[in-house]
């Protein structure tokens, strides 16, 4: 997974790795976060919020027009400037194709 993503960014302490980011992007048109994930005991401490900020504020980032993202915590993302207003979306799965045949 993370190694056919466009762009990675992780969190450490140490030699832990307690989060991580990752998108897939054109880099220009279209960008979509996926995977904000931080470990339980590192949560509520600002680790998040920087991966997000590190993420839209990441050099090989900076001309893309529009970043997305699917999400069970919106109001996490809301809190860093995020709205629901453009989210047209539909979703497709192989598993439920498999369970229909």
């Amino acid at each position: 997974m993370l190694d056919h993503s466009d762009v990675v960014l992780c969190a450490w302490d140490g030699d832990r790795l307690v989060g991580f980011g990752r998108v897939l992007t054109d880099f220009v048109y279209r960008a979509t976060i996926w995977d904000v994930i931080v470990d339980q005991s590192y949560q509520k401490q600002g680790v998040g919020t920087e991966l997000v900020q590190r993420i839209l504020n990441h050099h090989r980032l900076k001309k893309v027009e529009l970043f997305w993202l699917c999400t069970s915590r919106p109001e996490f993302y809301k809190k860093l400037g995020f709205s629901s207003k453009e989210q047209t979306g539909m979703v497709w799965s192989l598993s439920k194709q498999a369970r229909a045949e």
